[in-house]
């Protein structure tokens, strides 16, 4: 069977994703912003062996403790390569919106368009969801019927695209794209607050009915 563990760490309550197989004890780690403490002691009471820990994106709140949970679970760190530069500049991302600087994870593999990852038996296809970010994926089973989607939306919401490397457009055409040609009843779980199904937003999120879109 597979788990998904939701954590919202750190004072933005940034969504963290333990991911794994009940059956293999396999897993995938998704945005360790904060806490890592508190995720490491999740991954070892629960008895899962970490094989990748992945970043949806570039932003502090999203990484901010990716090097530590790597160093403890001696697994690696993959993003987007479009990202990196927001990657090795998040300490100033941090300091610039307040926050104490951040150490930088180390990448070790590049996330590329079309390839899997897996948990267990359990596979996710990497998604290019560009917009809120240059480098934002989405990490989609369709088997599972559940999407990982980062920043790009939220329940009746969308990511910004007012802060570095976002645009507007861009995270508009992903969501219509990537997101909505998936099923109604997939699972969005977003990088932050609570999660949601392509069906309720394609009917109620303003972002996309136009009602926003329209007043632009």
């Amino acid at each position: 069977m597979l788990n998904i563990l939701c954590r919202a760490v750190g004072p933005l309550r940034t969504n963290c994703y333990i991911v794994w197989d009940t059956g293999s004890r396999q897993g995938i780690l998704v945005d360790p912003g904060d806490e890592g403490e508190r995720l490491v002691h999740e991954v070892k009471k629960n008895s899962i062996t970490i094989r990748q820990i992945v970043l949806t994106h570039g932003h502090f709140d999203h990484i901010k403790d990716a090097a530590r949970v790597s160093a403890e679970l001696n697994a690696p760190v993959l993003a987007a390569r479009e990202d990196m530069p927001l990657i090795l500049h998040a300490s100033e991302q941090a300091v610039f919106f307040g926050f104490p600087p951040i150490k930088p994870p180390d990448v070790q593999t590049f996330l590329e368009p079309g390839t899997s990852l897996s948990a267990g038996p359990y596979s996710f296809r990497v998604i290019a969801t560009p917009g809120h970010s240059p480098g934002s994926i989405t990490l989609y089973s369709s088997n599972e019927g559940v999407a990982m989607v980062g920043d790009l939306i939220f329940f009746e919401s969308v990511g910004r695209a007012d802060i570095a490397g976002g645009d507007y457009e861009t995270l508009l055409n992903s969501i219509q794209e990537h997101i909505l040609s998936m099923p109604d009843a997939t699972r969005l779980l977003s990088g932050h607050g609570e999660e949601t199904t392509v069906g309720h937003e394609r009917l109620y999120n303003p972002f996309l009915t136009g009602v926003y879109r329209n007043e632009a």
